[in-house]
């Protein structure tokens, strides 16, 4: 690829960054204000998704520039600080869009000869706010992410009752994961029983351990030179390594044994599968 080439890549991934920064400058703007107005949420939301798509566009400008560099480490070092950024400024601006959400009460009409009633039952039932959870379906490889997210943001929330909580769960299951809780009845009383249920069932450590190990068995071919392919391989790899390491596995000491296991996985230089390797332990053992 010619130097003018790298010099678009790097213009490119310019602008994205200096979208970023301004979506961090606009988000610093509302957190100031003492009180958010309905436009305000609304358009945070939409300035959200829209910046969310940067990411896509940022990731393959920099894997290109990773893929031509000399010596990549200062470019590792570069997508570090910008997924910092960018986490950052996204959860931050998520966690106000929901807090703005879970703090209104839906107003029952009420007459004033049941008054007293409708304020008992306005108190006890709020809008349940939007919660981006993942879904889950019975795959085993999943289930770590799923107890975990699920745990953070619903489970362990003194601030939802239990009816709520059983409506987050049965809203997150598919196919035989929903199986294990159907026959219970939708009630508060119910909850408790449900998440047990799915956690007997699927938090096996021995069969996780075994089904991340054998993903690392069967980490995928890479047939010609892609930068995408390779960062799906380093991907996966991390993706595993993090999962065993939550499991107790003293994944920090398994370096020589993973570069084994990657080495036959792709086809290019020696050089840059060097390289390759250095970044992806790097990645690991400080996740």
């Amino acid at each position: 690829m010619s130097e003018s080439k790298a010099k678009e890549l790097i213009k490119k991934r310019v602008s994205v960054k200096a979208k970023i920064t301004q979506f961090s400058s606009y988000l610093n703007v509302v957190r100031s204000s003492a009180q958010l107005s309905e436009l305000q949420i609304t358009e945070l939301t939409v300035r959200l998704s829209k910046i969310e798509n940067f990411y896509s566009i940022y990731d393959t400008l920099q894997s290109d520039l990773e893929m031509i560099a000399d010596d990549p480490d200062e470019l590792y070092a570069e997508r570090e600080q910008f997924e910092s950024q960018y986490y950052n400024v996204t959860a931050a601006a998520q966690l106000l869009v929901e807090k703005h959400r879970a703090s209104k009460p839906i107003q029952p009409e009420a007459s004033s000869l049941d008054a007293r009633t409708s304020v008992t039952n306005a108190q006890n039932y709020v809008r349940l706010p939007k919660i981006d959870l993942p879904h889950f379906c019975g795959d085993y490889h999943k289930w770590l992410e799923f107890r975990d997210t699920f745990n953070s943001l619903i489970h362990s929330n003194k601030d939802i009752d239990n009816i709520n909580k059983f409506h987050y769960l049965r809203s997150s299951l598919q196919g035989s994961a929903a199986l294990v809780i159907k026959n219970l009845d939708f009630t508060g009383d119910n909850y408790t029983g449900a998440w047990e249920l799915l956690y007997e069932r699927y938090n096996n450590n021995r069969l996780l351990i075994n089904n991340h190990v054998q993903d690392l068995f069967n980490l995928p071919v890479i047939h010609r030179e892609s930068s995408r392919a390779l960062r799906e391989l380093i991907d996966t790899t991390n993706k595993n390594l993090r999962a065993l390491s939550t499991l107790n596995q003293k994944t920090e000491h398994w370096d020589i044994l993973i570069i084994h296991m990657m080495s036959p996985n792709w086809i290019t230089s020696q050089k840059r599968m060097g390289r390759t390797q250095k970044y992806t332990f790097h990645r690991t053992n400080t996740t």
